[in-house]
C-alpha cells in the first residue's frame, strides 16, 4: 500500500514539473513581445504614454475615418468622373472592382502572414502605400487638365449658333478623348488597386490588434466607437466632393449654366492631394505601436496564455482553412454578410447618382445629402448597441436574431425606395423599335440634327419639356436677355412659335424626396445597430490562434462575391437604364439621361432580393449560435473547465492504479 502512494507521490510530483515547465515557456514566451512605442531603436520614456488602449482606439479609428473618407470622395466624383473621361458606368464599376482586386490580392498574404505579423507596422506600410496612391489619381487631371468640353461650355462660346435648327455645320470630332480616356483609364485603375493593397491591412490586422489587447466584455463598445468614429469618413469625404465638385473643373472660365445643369463638371481633382498628405501624417502615428501592449502582456502572463507559434507552416495553414471551412457560425455568417453587402454595395457606390437621377439634385447636393444624412443615425446605431451590448452581455442568439430582424426591415425599405422618385420622363422623344430613346420627331426632322452635337438641354417656356438641344427643340434663332440664353421660332413648341429657355426643365418631387431620406436614415440606423454583434459572432465563433487568418479569408470572400463583381454589376444596371447616351467618334460614351423609373426597378428590387438571400443564410447563424462563448466570464469558465481535465484524468489514473494493485 505504501508503495502504491508513493508512486502516486511520484506521478502527482512529475505531472507539477511539467506544468512550471510549460509555465516557464510562456513566461519566456511572452517577453519576447515587444511592448514599446517607437520605430527602430527609437523608443524614449516620453513616447510610452502612446502605448495604451485608449491612444490605439483614436488612431485606429481616425485611420478608419481617413480609409473611408477616401472611399466615400471616390465615389462622390465618379459620375463627374464618367462626364469628364465620357466613360459608361460599367466602366466606372470596373475601375472600382480593381480596388477590391488590390484587396484580394492582399488578403491572401494577409492570411498566411497575418497572425505572426506586426499588425500595427503593416497597417502603417499599408496607409502609406493608400496615401501614394492618392497623388497618383490626380495626375489624369494634371496631364489633360479640364479638357475640350470647357470650350464648349464657356460662356463665350458659340454654340448656341451651332446647335440651331438647320444650321449644324459638319465638323471634324476630336477624338483625342478616345487617348484621354484610356489613359486617365489606366492611371486610375493602377491608383485604385494600390489603394486595395494599403487597406487590407487596417480591416484584417488592425480590428485583431484590438481585440488581442482588451478585455472581451470591453471589445464591443471600445470597437463600436471606433466604428463610430470611422463613419464619420463618409461623412467627411462626401463633404470634401461636395465642396470640390461646387468649384468649375476649370475655375478660370466659368460657364453660362449652373450647377444643375447636367453639363457642370465639378473640380473632381481637387481633394486628392491632401488627403494623401493626411495620409502619410495618419501612418506615421500607426507605426509607432508595439506589438503588444504592455497592459495585455501583464494580462497573459496572469492567465498564463500563450502566444501563436512564430513559424508558421503551410501545413498549419492548411489546417487552419479546414477548421474554418467546417465551422458552420463562420460559414454562415460569412457568406451573409457577403451577400448583404452585395445588396448594399450598389448604393453606396452609386448613391450620388441614384439622387441625382432620381430626385434631379445638383452633384454637389447630392454628395452633401449622402454624407450627412445618415451621420446621427449611424453614430447612434452603433454607439448605442455596443454600450448595450457591454452592458447587459446578451446572448449570441439574441444577437443573430437581431440581424434577421434588421434585415427584414431593410427589405422592406428597398421596397419602398422602388417607388419613391420622380416619375415624370419630361424628355421630348419616344422610344423607337428597338426600345432606344428616338430624339428625331416629325417638328424637328427637317432640322438635320447630328448625333454628335453635345448635350445642351433647353426648357420650353411653360416649363413641361425639355429638349437635348436647341435644335431638336426646332429652334432657328437666339437673343440674351438678363444674361439668359432664350431661343424663339421652336418648330416643336407652341406649333413653331414657341421659346425656350437654356438649361433643363426643373422637376418637383420634394415630397418623396423627405420620404427618401427619412427612410434612408432608418436603414443607416438599423445597419450599424448590428455591426457590433455580427462582429462579436464572427470573432468569437473561431478559435483565437485563428482569428487573423479568418478575419483575411472573410476579407477574400467579400471581394470574391461582393466588392469585385457588386459595381460591375450596378454599373451595368444603370447603363441598362440609360436613356440618352453621348457618342464620340462613333463610340458610346456617358449616359446623359436615364430612366428613373427603370432605374429604381433594377437597383431596388435586386437587392431586395439579395438581401433576402443573406436573410436566411444569418437564419443558419441563429440556429447553431447559441452555445457560443462570447464574453470574458464564459470564456474563463472554458479555459477553466480545460486546464481541469488533465487533472482529473490524473486524478482518474491515480484512483485506476490503487484499485489495481490493492
Amino acid at each position: 500500500m505504501e508503495n502504491n502512494e508513493d508512486k502516486a507521490e511520484e506521478l502527482e510530483t512529475l505531472n507539477e514539473d511539467n506544468v512550471n515547465k510549460v509555465n516557464k515557456e510562456i513566461d519566456l514566451d511572452l517577453k519576447e513581445y515587444d511592448t514599446q512605442c517607437g520605430i527602430g531603436g527609437y523608443k524614449p520614456k516620453w513616447l510610452q504614454k502612446l502605448a495604451s488602449k485608449k491612444s490605439y482606439v483614436l488612431i485606429y479609428g481616425l485611420l478608419g475615418l481617413y480609409e473611408t473618407s477616401l472611399a466615400s470622395y471616390y465615389i462622390g466624383i465618379i459620375s463627374t468622373i464618367e462626364k469628364r473621361f465620357r466613360f459608361p458606368s460599367s466602366i466606372s464599376g470596373l475601375m472600382t472592382s480593381t480596388w477590391d482586386i488590390g484587396t484580394l490580392v492582399a488578403s491572401i498574404v494577409v492570411a498566411y502572414h497575418g497572425t505572426t505579423a506586426h499588425k500595427t507596422k503593416w497597417c502603417a506600410f499599408g496607409i502609406t502605400i493608400a496615401a501614394l496612391s492618392c497623388f497618383l489619381r490626380y495626375l489624369p487631371h494634371f496631364i489633360y487638365g479640364p479638357g475640350d468640353t470647357v470650350n464648349f461650355v464657356s460662356s463665350n462660346s458659340s454654340s448656341p449658333i451651332e446647335n440651331l435648327c438647320n444650321n449644324i455645320n459638319p465638323k471634324l470630332e476630336n477624338c483625342s478623348f478616345n487617348t484621354e480616356g484610356a489613359v486617365a483609364f489606366t492611371i486610375i485603375i493602377i491608383s485604385l488597386l494600390l489603394l486595395g493593397v494599403g487597406t487590407t491591412p487596417y480591416y484584417s490586422l488592425g480590428a485583431a490588434y484590438l481585440d488581442d489587447n482588451v478585455s472581451k466584455n470591453k471589445f464591443p463598445f471600445l470597437f463600436s466607437l471606433v466604428v463610430c468614429v470611422r463613419f464619420l469618413g463618409p461623412t467627411l469625404g462626401f463633404l470634401i466632393s461636395s465642396y470640390t465638385l461646387s468649384i468649375y473643373i476649370d475655375p478660370e472660365n466659368k460657364p453660362s449654366f449652373g450647377q444643375d445643369d447636367p453639363r457642370w463638371i465639378g473640380a473632381w481633382y481637387l481633394g486628392w492631394n491632401p488627403l494623401g498628405l493626411i495620409g502619410l501624417i495618419i501612418s506615421f502615428f500607426m507605426a509607432l505601436f508595439p506589438r503588444m501592449l504592455p497592459r495585455e502582456l501583464e494580462r497573459r502572463k496572469t492567465m498564463k496564455l500563450t502566444k501563436v507559434e512564430n513559424n508558421r507552416s503551410l501545413k498549419d495553414f492548411k489546417e487552419t482553412l479546414m477548421r474554418l471551412s467546417k465551422n458552420k457560425i463562420f460559414m454562415y455568417n460569412s457568406f451573409s454578410s457577403t451577400i448583404g453587402m452585395l445588396a448594399l454595395i450598389g448604393f453606396w457606390i452609386f448613391m450620388p447618382k441614384y439622387i441625382e437621377t432620381q430626385f434631379r439634385k445638383t452633384a454637389s447636393e447630392a454628395n452633401l445629402m449622402t454624407g450627412t444624412i445618415g451621420l446621427v443615425s449611424t453614430a447612434l446605431g452603433v454607439i448605442s448597441s455596443g454600450a448595450l451590448i457591454s452592458k447587459f452581455k446578451p446572448r449570441p442568439t439574441y444577437l443573430a436574431a437581431w440581424n434577421v430582424f434588421t434585415e427584414a426591415i431593410i427589405i422592406i425599405t428597398y421596397l419602398c425606395f422602388a417607388y419613391l422618385g420622380c416619375y415624370k420622363n419630361d424628355l421630348h422623344g419616344d422610344y423607337a423599335e428597338d426600345k432606344s430613346w428616338n430624339l428625331i420627331t416629325e417638328c424637328n426632322s427637317g432640322c438635320n440634327c447630328s448625333q454628335y452635337i453635345n448635350y445642351s438641354p433647353v426648357c420650353s417656356m411653360d416649363k413641361t419639356m425639355t429638349f437635348y438641344s436647341a435644335c431638336h427643340a426646332g429652334c432657328t434663332n437666339w437673343y440674351k436677355e438678363n444674361n439668359t440664353k432664350i431661343y424663339e421660332n421652336c418648330s416643336c413648341i407652341d406649333g413653331g412659335l414657341g421659346s425656350a429657355t437654356d438649361g433643363p426643365c426643373p422637376v418637383q418631387c420634394q415630397h418623396d424626396y423627405v420620404i427618401f431620406l427619412a427612410l434612408l436614415c432608418l436603414m443607416e440606423f438599423l445597419m450599424s445597430t448590428g455591426r457590433a454583434g455580427n462582429t462579436i459572432i464572427q470573432y468569437r465563433a473561431v478559435n483565437p490562434n485563428d482569428k487573423s487568418v479568418s478575419i483575411a479569408i472573410t476579407s477574400t470572400i467579400f471581394c470574391l462575391f461582393s466588392f469585385i463583381p457588386g459595381p460591375i454589376f450596378y454599373g451595368m444596371l444603370l447603363d441598362l437604364s440609360c436613356t440618352v447616351w453621348g457618342i464620340t467618334c462613333g463610340k458610346t460614351g456617358n449616359c446623359w439621361l436615364y430612366d428613373g423609373q427603370k432605374m429604381r426597378y433594377l437597383m431596388n428590387f435586386t437587392a431586395a432580393g439579395l438581401m433576402f438571400v443573406a436573410t436566411l443564410l444569418d437564419v443558419g447563424v441563429l440556429l447553431n449560435v447559441g452555445k457560443l462563448k462570447i464574453y470574458d466570464e464564459d470564456l474563463k469558465k472554458n479555459e477553466e473547465n480545460e486546464d481541469n481535465q488533465p487533472f482529473l484524468k490524473k486524478l482518474k489514473n491515480i484512483n485506476k492504479f490503487m484499485v489495481n494493485n490493492s
